[in-house]
């Protein structure tokens, strides 16, 4: 059941259909506005394109120009209605608590900053998905322009580390690491540069470039479809380049994912893939160092640093449970420094579930995993359905893509908070919208 049957979006639509009575003509007269169609679909190209580029100003100036527009259409078309999906609601409650947090906070210029960054990205989606339940066709254009832009900054990647760029980390322990093993950390071009953004932006996207492998491979584009397959080996190689263990570890949770899905087509290859993958790992030693430091926890100056800011995040929340400190990392970094239990700064708590916990409180962590819960639930669901031979091969291959892009963030998601960095945000929900459009009531349609 969708929220949009309640009563509340009866009396809204109703009242869209007046002001749409009234300006359907003109949009009907109007070259430019019969064209809105193109300029949404251009503006949301252009997110992901600046998004390598820009700072996080300039990014999400040109990303509120997505909602924006949609809205503009929604008043201006004749038929249009607002419609949200079940999943939703858990959104609409999480957004509805982090405004209370606002005004609990004790810094509430800092917060509602924060929290109108959230409205931008949760706004970004709603658009997303209000704009693609009627045009599913443009699903496709968006998937391969991620995947062209991504594969794009993994060919970069490359580059950098074989031209050996200097190391900007500023926090990667060596002192247990042989000089010749140091892994010189790629970053691409997102700003700021920082390999853990580089690596969290590749996993956010990756997905998308298995789904055009895949599509491409089924409409017989043999060419095209191996052209995407050589981008993913070097988005996965460009991913380990980037040292972020994080990315690692949401990287395992893709190919594991991928196995499991496709584990009737290719149990015969399993072996042979995974045993590949540890070859791969074992001959390049930068990589396996890296990798093999998650697992002496406290003797990794990194990771004992992370530990010290779970201890203190969680002792902010401990005294703060019910609304949290407020929105943002604004907040956070003001307050972290009255718990700190070293004298080192920290941008935020290093993992998502504790910093939603953290800003918003108990119940706003709920809410969020509840929409989480009830995204990736339907998608299995759907994924599984005894029906599920009758659909579209295309439309699994999205739903899947997808679906383990989200799980591959949040498993990211758990060591670390790049998901609140604008570039993965509007990667992210691109992902969730996507999933709403398919999982709707109605029956969908080939792309």
């Amino acid at each position: 059941m969708k929220i949009s049957d309640s009563k509340i979006f009866d009396f809204i639509n109703i009242c869209l259909g007046v002001i749409q009575n009234k300006t359907d003509k003109i949009r009907q007269n109007s070259v430019i506005l019969s064209c809105l169609d193109y300029f949404i679909l251009a503006a949301i190209v252009l997110t992901y394109i600046i998004s390598t580029v820009a700072n996080t100003e300039a990014l999400g100036t040109i990303a509120f120009i997505v909602p924006l527009l949609v809205f503009f259409k929604v008043l201006i078309t004749q038929g249009e209605k607002i419609e949200l999906t079940k999943s939703d609601f858990y959104l609409i409650i999480y957004l509805l608590i982090c405004l209370i947090t606002n005004f609990t906070s004790s810094m509430i210029p800092q917060s509602l900053y924060g929290f109108m960054k959230t409205l931008l990205y949760f706004g970004f989606y709603f658009a997303l998905y209000q704009f693609l339940k009627d045009k599913k066709q443009y699903i496709g254009i968006i998937l391969f322009t991620i995947a062209l832009i991504a594969g794009t900054e993994s060919i970069i990647g490359l580059i950098q580390n074989t031209i050996g760029v200097e190391n900007i980390s500023t926090w990667q322990d060596t002192s247990y690491v042989n000089p010749e093993d140091v892994l010189s950390r790629v970053y691409g071009t997102l700003k700021p540069y920082n390999p853990n953004l580089f690596g969290g932006y590749l996993i956010a996207a990756f997905p998308a470039i298995f789904a055009a492998a895949g599509i491409y491979a089924i409409r017989k584009r043999i060419v095209t479809s191996v052209i995407f397959s050589v981008l993913a080996f070097i988005t996965m190689y460009a991913i380990f380049l980037t040292g972020c263990r994080g990315a690692y570890l949401a990287l395992f949770a893709i190919i594991l994912g991928a196995l499991i899905y496709n584990s009737d087509k290719i149990k015969r290859y399993i072996p042979l893939i995974i045993g590949a993958g540890i070859v791969f790992i074992t001959l390049n030693h930068g990589i396996l160092k890296r990798l093999m430091s998650i697992f002496i926890m406290r003797g990794d100056s990194s990771t004992s640093f992370r530990f010290n800011v779970y201890h203190s995040a969680w002792q902010m929340f401990s005294d703060n449970p019910i609304f949290g400190i407020g929105v943002g990392n604004k907040v956070f970094r003001e307050i972290y420094g009255l718990y700190m239990l070293s004298g080192f700064d920290a941008l935020s708590c290093y993992c998502v579930f504790l910093e939603i916990a953290v800003e918003s409180g108990i119940f706003a962590l709920i809410a969020y995993l509840a929409f989480l819960a009830s995204l990736i639930f339907d998608s299995v669901k759907k994924l599984t359905a005894k029906n599920i031979e009758d659909k579209s091969k295309t439309e699994k291959i999205i739903i899947f893509s997808a679906l383990i892009a989200i799980i591959a963030v949040m498993v990211h998601g758990l060591f670390d908070t790049v998901y609140f960095r604008p570039q993965i945000q509007f990667l992210f929900w691109t992902m969730a919208a996507v999933l709403n459009v398919y999982l709707r009531e109605e029956k969908t349609v080939k792309l």
